[in-house]
């Protein structure tokens, strides 16, 4: 184990020290005790429902992209990014969807992953400014809303912007080309639907966490509004290992603020991964495993490379 993955293993370890010292263990089981679990169903019911309109966006995407790929096989390729996404930082192994399809069709994949991926990122922060105009103060949030319009017309660019990493010097020669002739497909995608399809996904993933608060003990929706995007923000830094730690104390930070004990907002914090990102990723490396156990190679070679990639 090399030194980035020290630094990653210490930080989440630190953090994690510092809210147990804060949020002693004996309050975390009762936190958990008294929870309701009619809303962990609703919590599961909206997991589903994100899975499934991120599964419906990703074929449309591909299949605008102009890649022959069955539902099955796009549902195979999302899951199995979120399989990658738990055992690399950052949750950056979302972005080797490619390796799950067919090899002359990665470039396209590769294309249309990042643009996806970055389309999650918009949702993310569309759904920050938000929660910025419904709960901070007016001047916030009308600045806030202000930047979003200013770069919204670069987020409706973003097809072209994908297709320009083609042309990067560190592809290898024939490796580029094939990026070059994809990209000719992926820059004529439109990008409203699939934003649209985007912020829903991201909404269900919100609603996710609201209800998971919820079977604690009851909060306004403003408070999930208000504090999921940064949340999750946090646990997707490549800082920590699966964002433990640092989403945990970002959740009892801000939650405070609703009266939510921090007990149960590092339990909150630690369920949405577990619902929302863990879930899946069992799914995916099950059906993986099953299917075809050549792909689980691939995954573990997806792992190593970057692993050596975070600790150069």
């Amino acid at each position: 184990m090399r030194g980035g993955a020290w630094v990653r293993w210490g930080i989440s370890a630190g953090v994690a020290g510092v809210i147990m010292w804060r949020v002693p263990m004996p309050a975390l089981r009762s936190a958990f005790g008294a929870v309701d679990a009619r809303w962990f169903v609703l919590a599961l019911g909206c997991v589903l429902a994100m899975l499934a309109a991120r599964w419906i966006r990703w074929h449309r995407l591909l299949v605008a992209g102009g890649v022959k790929v069955s539902r099955r096989d796009s549902a195979q390729s999302l899951l199995g990014g979120f399989t990658l996404s738990v055992v690399t930082p950052g949750r950056i192994g979302e972005w080797g969807r490619c390796l799950f399809a067919a090899p002359s069709d990665r470039p396209a994949v590769l294309l249309l992953n990042i643009f996806d991926r970055l389309l999650d990122i918009w949702a993310l922060g569309s759904w920050a400014v938000i929660g910025a105009f419904a709960v901070a103060p007016r001047p916030y949030g009308v600045f806030a809303l202000g930047v979003w319009l200013a770069f919204l017309p670069v987020a409706m660019s973003l097809p072209g912007l994908v297709g320009s990493l083609a042309h990067l010097s560190w592809w290898k020669d024939d490796f580029r080309e094939k990026l070059r002739d994809a990209a000719r497909v992926t820059e004529k995608i439109p990008t409203a639907p699939f934003a649209a399809w985007a912020l829903v996904s991201t909404s269900l993933d919100m609603l996710t966490f609201y209800f998971l608060l919820c079977a604690f003990q009851p909060v306004p929706l403003k408070a999930a509004l208000a504090t999921f995007p940064w949340i999750v923000t946090a646990g997707g830094l490549p800082i920590s290992v699966g964002g433990i730690g640092p989403r945990e104390g970002v959740a009892a930070l801000l939650l405070a603020r609703y009266a939510v004990p921090s007990a149960v907002a590092c339990d909150a914090g630690l369920l949405i991964f577990v619902f929302s990102a863990l879930l899946p990723a069992l799914v995916g490396g099950a059906w993986l495993a099953v299917s075809n156990p050549q792909i689980t190679q691939m995954a573990q070679i997806w792992k190593r490379q970057t692993r050596s990639i975070q600790e150069t």
